[in-house]
């Protein structure tokens, strides 16, 4: 299996999470739990073999994704394909969404579409560029330079968006919502539409997302786990609200998350 993560350019950092390259992973298992995270991602699939999404319930495929495709912010897991002949994934911070798109990300919410739809042949240009046999760091380049010319300048994300989501993300057991948005100037109304535009979620929703991958990180890599304890440290006033919260979340209880995690808190293997 190769995995490489790209370091990403000072002028792109602002709005990229991450540049992943992968290629021949094989698990045993067919299928992953991806679990919400906040983030959008435009993902692309080198080898002309389509991936999968499922069915959370019954197991049956309920779409196919096929060369290039965008997926929303999600609001509960998603269960996909697990194999990875050739990909490489475009993570982008919550927020970023809308200089990406040049509009409101909230219409792709818990949707995944293909890439062209939104961002017509250019996307598939640079898809041709990507499946020839170049070294991983001239693909990264190329990347680079398609989001260059995409991404627009944005100063309403780069000043006020980028505070909140740092305010939420950086005290998700204390924030005040209510007290954010009269702190930036806005009605709760006009902050919720706000948010919504650029980060595809409500206030409330997003803080409950960064709220649960707090939770994944507290109990990565612990052999030992007080489930009550992680509930009180982040944020949760009875274990009840908190099992729910994760069930909502990952459609399993903590336990069981204990018991399937593998390599990476945010990917569950389907056994």
């Amino acid at each position: 299996m190769i995995f490489n993560q790209h370091q990403i350019p000072k002028n792109l950092e602002r709005y990229v999470a991450a540049l992943l390259y992968h290629k021949d992973y094989f698990p045993e298992h067919k299928k992953d739990k991806y679990l919400p995270d906040g983030t959008i991602n435009i993902i692309f699939e080198l080898t002309g073999n389509p991936k999968f999404i499922y069915h959370n319930n019954t197991g049956e495929i309920s779409q196919t994704c096929s060369d290039v495709w965008f997926s929303g912010v999600l609001k509960d897991y998603i269960t996909i394909s697990s194999h990875h002949e050739e990909m490489m994934v475009l993570v982008f911070k919550p927020g970023a969404g809308f200089p990406l798109i040049h509009g409101s990300v909230a219409f792709y919410t818990n949707r995944v579409v293909p890439a062209e739809e939104i961002f017509g042949p250019t996307i598939l240009n640079l898809l041709q560029e990507l499946k020839q046999p170049t070294p991983a760091e001239e693909k990264f380049r190329a990347i680079e330079k398609w989001l260059d010319r995409q991404l627009n300048a944005d100063d309403f994300y780069l000043e006020v968006m980028r505070y909140a989501i740092e305010a939420i993300e950086n005290s998700p057991t204390q924030i005040n919502l209510s007290k954010l948005s009269e702190k930036l100037g806005y009605s709760q109304k006009q902050f919720i539409q706000l948010f919504k535009k650029y980060v595809g979620l409500t206030p409330k929703q997003f803080h409950r997302i960064v709220r649960f991958n707090e939770i994944l990180a507290a109990v990565e890599n612990k052999e030992t786990i007080s489930w009550t304890m992680v509930a009180a440290d982040c944020g949760y006033f009875d274990q009840a609200h908190f099992i729910k919260d994760f069930q909502s979340f990952s459609g399993i209880n903590p336990k069981k998350y204990l018991s399937d995690i593998e390599d990476y808190p945010n990917f569950l293997p389907v056994k």
